[in-house]
């Protein structure tokens, strides 16, 4: 007979044990920060627009223009991703406030934008390199940064505007389960 009381003590702490453990799960689950929605929203816009002068400089590459035109062309690109690098830096400030679907699409803008940085500053060199000598202005390998800040900036563009279309898919979900008045899940995912 003790036997099984203390049988049923240890059930009862395992039991108890395993409440706090997930109500305190639960709670450390955080809530999609406002403030990190709205920096995604940014850094989507700066994607964008530096996705639109990748795609110009690339059709670009093909033209007659001259090398100061497209010169342009790329520092408007990169003016578009230093803008949002500082809105990444704002991004990796404020990931400690996120939901763990933002802190992932912090951690996974990372290294796009170190590589495209470092794809511009070549394409940089290499432009500055074909204005000395004009009979690489239309070489292979010119057009091949061109294709590969396209292909960058696109990845970077569309993997930013789903997370961000995510974060308003997910928003919308809880509203409409708070309208029904549905249990909720706890994961706060």
């Amino acid at each position: 007979m003790r036997y099984q009381r203390h049988i049923c003590s240890g059930i009862y702490l395992v039991a108890l044990a395993l409440f706090f453990c997930s109500a305190s799960c639960a709670v450390a689950q955080r809530a999609d920060s406002p403030e990190v929605s709205r920096l995604l929203s940014q850094a989507k816009t700066a994607a964008l627009l530096a996705d639109n002068d990748a795609a110009a400089m690339d059709t670009f590459a093909y033209s007659k223009l001259s090398g100061q035109s497209k010169a342009l062309e790329l520092d408007s690109m990169k003016e578009h991703v230093n803008n949002l690098g500082k809105v990444h830096k704002q991004l990796t400030d404020a990931r400690a406030e996120g939901s763990p679907w933002q802190q992932e699409a912090i951690d996974r803008i990372d290294p796009l934008l170190r590589d495209l940085a470092a794809q511009i500053n070549s394409t940089i060199n290499y432009l500055n390199d074909m204005n000395k000598n004009q009979s690489k202005a239309n070489s292979e390998q010119y057009l091949n940064y061109t294709h590969a800040n396209a292909d960058l900036t696109g990845r970077m563009a569309d993997m930013i505007r789903d997370f961000v279309e995510y974060g308003k898919a997910k928003s919308k979900a809880e509203a409409l389960s708070r309208k029904l008045e549905l249990p909720t899940s706890g994961t706060g995912q």
